[in-house]
């Protein structure tokens, strides 16, 4: 079953992971606020062919941005008061192992390229770290139960 930790090294540990959802996540409220143009430049960055802008694209950016930002939010109010969000925090790391693993198949099968698409390596790592820093203290042993 999992659990809460109360233990306060299993718990700082919980919190990291809360933190590094929050913030990974968090992170992409920046494309919902800035005009297409920046989101493009960003996007190009990371290795994006360039895109002209497209209003259902701009649309669609918008909607992920702000979901995935939301995302962070609910991780930051987890990291505060892991007790009071048990019931989320026990959907964090499989969440996380199901992202991770859909973007680890999706960059095989789209023959990504760490050279061209910097960020996808990042974003895989990401996932899987962040879901065993809070799926871990869950297991341990002493805790609360999550609802």
């Amino acid at each position: 079953m999992l659990t809460i930790p109360e233990s306060r090294g299993w718990l700082r540990i919980l919190r990291l992971g809360l933190l590094f959802s929050a913030c990974g996540w968090g992170i992409s409220f920046w494309f919902t606020f800035v005009p297409w143009d920046e989101a493009a430049d960003q996007l190009q960055g990371m290795g994006a062919r360039p895109l002209r802008y497209d209003p259902i694209l701009d649309y669609w950016l918008k909607m992920a941005s702000s979901a995935f930002g939301c995302i962070g939010v609910a991780s930051a109010l987890a990291c505060w008061r892991p007790g009071a969000f048990a019931g989320l925090v026990k959907l964090l790391p499989g969440f996380h192992l199901f992202v991770g693993t859909t973007l680890l198949v999706s960059s095989r099968l789209n023959h990504l390229n760490p050279h061209r698409h910097q960020t996808f390596i990042a974003d895989i790592t990401f996932c899987f770290v962040t879901a065993v820093l809070i799926g871990l203290p869950l297991l341990a042993r002493g805790g609360r139960r999550c609802s």
